[in-house]
């Protein structure tokens, strides 16, 4: 099986895409990577709900309103994303506060959103306790220092990016939306390194809290091999797009 880096390079051969395909592509994964971001949350809507609420806003029969409001918001935080890759921004703490800010417009937490959490909490089901409130902005900078450094000093950006996603749901540092803004913050440094977007697929669900819990302990092997085949898929979706004979013409 072909690494995920060979297959990046046989991609950027065909690199830059048509306009209209790469519009195509990027209109399927985001609604996608909205749907399967708020799923792993408990999000009830399908995919194709999804699709149809953000098309043309009509809501699916029975589901409920708050799912259809993070769907929503969710699609405003990934145009926000893209706007930080067009312009080519390296990660900042401004980009996390105003991704949560976006996530949570108009839900009960709407008060709290782009704010460090002044309480302490509990992640449910995890063995993990946050750091305290009090010690959040110390963990955050040394969270952007380390990524920054990692960079300059040349580290396989697919390690770097699965150890900066753990470490900032390890510290939790929001009230509410700290997964869906994690897998913005990856999405981001995933995007500026030329990689494609990561889609953590809702069946993944319990295999990717269980590597989120061995990174707590500090076994990273798991959620970086997770990142792979979540990028890997992208890959390969992409190339059965924009080069169908991949497979064959690789293999011979």
């Amino acid at each position: 099986m072909d690494s995920v880096e060979q297959l990046k390079k046989i991609l950027d051969t065909k690199r830059p895409l048509d306009p209209i395909t790469a519009q195509s592509l990027q209109d399927d994964f985001m609604i996608r990577y909205n749907q399967a971001s708020n799923a792993i949350e408990g999000n009830q809507l399908t995919l194709i709900e999804t699709r149809v609420l953000l098309e043309n806003g009509m809501t699916a029969k029975g589901k409920p309103f708050k799912d259809h409001l993070d769907v929503i918001n969710h699609q405003e935080a990934i145009y926000y994303l893209l706007d930080i890759i067009k312009n080519k921004e390296p990660l900042s703490e401004r980009h996390i506060k105003e991704f949560n800010t976006l996530l949570l417009k108009s839900t009960k937490y709407e008060m709290y959103s782009g704010k460090y959490r002044s309480v302490p909490v509990m992640i449910q089901g995890a063995k993990h306790i946050p750091p305290q409130p009090y010690l959040v902005q110390n963990e955050i900078d040394r969270l952007l220092e380390k990524n920054a450094r990692d960079k300059e000093e040349g580290r396989a950006d697919l390690e770097r990016i699965a150890e900066l996603h753990a470490n900032f749901v390890r510290i939790h540092p929001f009230v509410d939306g700290n997964g869906r803004t994690g897998r913005l913050i990856m999405n981001v440094e995933l995007m500026n390194a030329g990689y494609s977007i990561a889609i953590i697929e809702p069946m993944e669900r319990e295999d990717y809290y269980n590597a989120l819990e061995k990174a707590d302990e500090g076994d990273y092997k798991p959620i970086t091999r997770l990142l792979k085949d979540a990028v890997r898929r992208s890959i390969e979706r992409e190339l059965q797009v924009v080069y169908p004979e991949w497979r064959k013409d690789h293999i011979e």
